[in-house]
């Protein structure tokens, strides 16, 4: 039986109105009344990402959606430049050499965002680069990247712009369409507030006319395929029906508050629990930080997996490490369904309790 609470940057806690929807019974796949559910849900996201391309929904994981996207727009040798601020940058570089593409990578030191001069440089050397795939919220490193001024760059060299808007989405002001991003990708365990198991690409017309051309192997993760299905409102495989049940619910309850809303309070709560953690004593990673998630640093000789088991332990809560060669040296705190005054000021009072006097030397 679990005995905490997530407080981690993705999952995140789920309100109960949408884990209700889990246990509900659900419907079969192929009915029309799933179709509506599609729909709507399409349409919810489309406004939240304030487009009108295509949305696909895949039962996978956002890692599913980044090799999706890759596999669907690509064929054997293409160049793209990818811009990485963090693990997920890295990730990007995986998934594309593991098909064969050529990347040229751009990377920024660990808390760091990306620097759009130099996009706009080394596309300019580079001009056989078809694509730049980055990063919106970095969730290693808690940094977010100024995509509005990369979508201008990439959009200016005539590339197409692919944005890993996972932890972003639903935490950070994002414009799809005006901001010139051709593909977007999202996860349900993250600021759009559902259990995890779906992931989503929405797809703009540059990259869907890219798409018409890739060569790389796929099944699964066909878009060409699920094209024929969206078009009924369908999924082309049986989905997770429970999760997007849930989905539909969670993206009902953000429209109805207004997008807007939502990403005020996150910058609002998110603002207030660095105001107070720093006037405590902590330092953060970032300089300049999404919205999504708090990343404080560890002083050396402090290691913050005793101080998250400790939490976890004492107060029934559970924080985030670092990831690889980071653990043990952050602490990570997610906005992401906490954007409230409960649960920030309940994170601000376990952090001074039993991670800031360690963090001090106290």
């Amino acid at each position: 039986m679990i005995s905490y609470r997530l407080f981690t940057p993705g999952p995140i806690e789920v309100d109960e109105d949408v884990l209700a929807e889990c246990g509900k019974v659900f419907p079969y796949h192929r009915d029309r009344f799933f179709a509506e559910v599609v729909e709507k849900t399409t349409g919810d996201m489309q406004k939240i990402l304030s487009t009108d391309a295509r949305i696909f929904f895949f039962t996978s994981s956002g890692t599913g959606a980044m090799e999706a996207s890759v596999v669907n727009l690509f064929s054997d040798g293409d160049e793209v430049l990818i811009s990485s601020i963090g693990k997920f940058g890295q990730r990007w570089r995986e998934i594309a050499e593991a098909f064969r593409l050529k990347v040229h990578f751009l990377e920024f030191p660990y808390g760091d965002s990306a620097n759009p001069q130099q996009v706009d440089e080394y596309l300019s050397k580079h001009p056989s680069i078809k694509a730049v795939l980055a990063t919106f919220a970095e969730t290693s490193t808690g940094a977010i990247n100024d995509v509005k001024t990369m979508g201008e760059i990439i959009h200016a060299h005539d590339k197409v712009f692919v944005l890993d808007s996972i932890a972003g989405l639903g935490a950070d002001e994002l414009y799809m369409d005006s901001w010139n991003i051709d593909l977007a990708i999202g996860s349900t365990q993250k600021a759009i507030c559902a259990p995890p198991g779906l992931s989503l690409v929405a797809i703009g017309d540059r990259a869907w006319a890219m798409a018409q051309k890739s060569t790389l192997p796929k099944y699964y993760f066909n878009m060409q395929i699920a094209e024929k299905f969206r078009v009924k409102g369908f999924t082309p495989w049986t989905p997770s029906i429970p999760v997007m049940m849930s989905l539909a619910k969670s993206l009902a309850n953000i429209t109805e508050r207004g997008i807007e809303q939502v990403w005020a309070d996150h910058a609002m709560w998110a603002g207030v629990f660095r105001d107070k953690a720093g006037a405590m004593g902590a330092t953060f990673l970032p300089k300049n930080p999404s919205n999504a998630l708090s990343v404080i640093k560890m002083p050396d000789g402090v290691d913050s997996t005793e101080i998250i088991a400790e939490i976890k332990e004492k107060e029934g809560i559970l924080f985030a490490n670092g990831q690889q060669e980071l653990k043990g040296h952050l602490l990570r705190f997610g906005h992401m369904g906490h954007a409230n005054e409960p649960d920030t000021l309940k994170a601000l009072e376990v952090l001074k309790k039993h991670a800031l006097p360690k963090i001090k030397g106290e």
